[in-house]
């Protein structure tokens, strides 16, 4: 029983440590889990998606805080820069420098910011903006122990609704939305070659995907073996992902 006991808790200290993190990612009191995954889809009047966000210090000490990033996937024509006390350039991919931050703190508003150029030229016509979803994740950590990180990914998702120069592209919110069983969307293109919706997890791998052969109509998926949790759709046309929607999985 003594030796039971100790294997015991050796097991739950172990774990302690495992998931213990210094900092997390939040916004305006919103918590962000690590490694989840977010849509950032609206357009600045300089042509970017932005997504704001900041870091708070979970220890009570202060921390030096780097911030990185890991390019998933990105759309040709499109650029991605963060900021995190300086604006880095496109090609940088850790900043230049930490951050203090006190212990307990959390960031002040525009101090970390990660942007998606959709138009590098910087021309104010949206029908020159690159249609797709690029796929990035930012870590944060102390600038003395890289492997305490913690991770936000970030789907910049230009759709190019109600832009003529586009092919008009429709697709749906999913619903029902939670899903326990089925989930739908609703779809509408003008032209195209080939087409298909995918399901994707937090960790960004493809669970399950349908071939659309109509120009219109409804795709629907069965979520009856998936994990409670979060899911993303990405409509791809012609091997682009064009349209990305945002679900939940939860068995009732």
């Amino acid at each position: 029983m003594m030796k039971k006991s100790i294997f015991t808790l050796l097991f739950l200290a172990i774990v302690a440590c495992v998931s213990a993190q210094s900092l997390q990612f939040e916004l305006k009191g919103h918590v962000y889990a690590n490694g989840e995954s977010i849509i950032c889809d609206s357009v600045s009047e300089m042509g970017e998606l932005v997504q704001e966000m900041q870091i708070r210090n979970l220890t009570s000490t202060s921390l030096q805080v780097m911030v990185k990033r890991e390019i998933i996937q990105m759309v040709d024509g499109t650029e991605n820069s963060f900021c995190w006390g300086n604006c880095f350039a496109p090609t940088v991919d850790v900043s230049s420098r930490p951050v203090t931050m006190d212990a307990g703190a959390v960031s002040v508003e525009g101090l970390l910011s990660f942007h998606q150029l959709l138009d590098p030229t910087y021309s104010s016509d949206p029908s020159n903006y690159a249609v797709g979803t690029s796929v990035v994740k930012y870590y944060a950590y102390p600038a003395d122990n890289e492997e305490d990180k913690v991770c936000i990914e970030v789907w910049f998702a230009y759709n190019a609704e109600g832009v003529s120069e586009k092919p008009s592209i429709s697709f749906s919110h999913a619903y029902p939305n939670p899903a326990s069983s089925m989930v739908r969307f609703d779809y509408n293109l003008s032209a195209a070659d080939n087409v298909s919706a995918a399901v994707y997890n937090l960790l960004g791998q493809e669970v399950m995907r349908e071939q659309l052969n109509n120009m219109q109509g409804v795709v629907s998926f069965s979520v009856a073996d998936l994990n409670d949790g979060i899911y993303f759709c990405n409509l791809f046309v012609n091997g682009q992902a064009v349209k990305t929607e945002k679900f939940v999985v939860k068995k009732f």
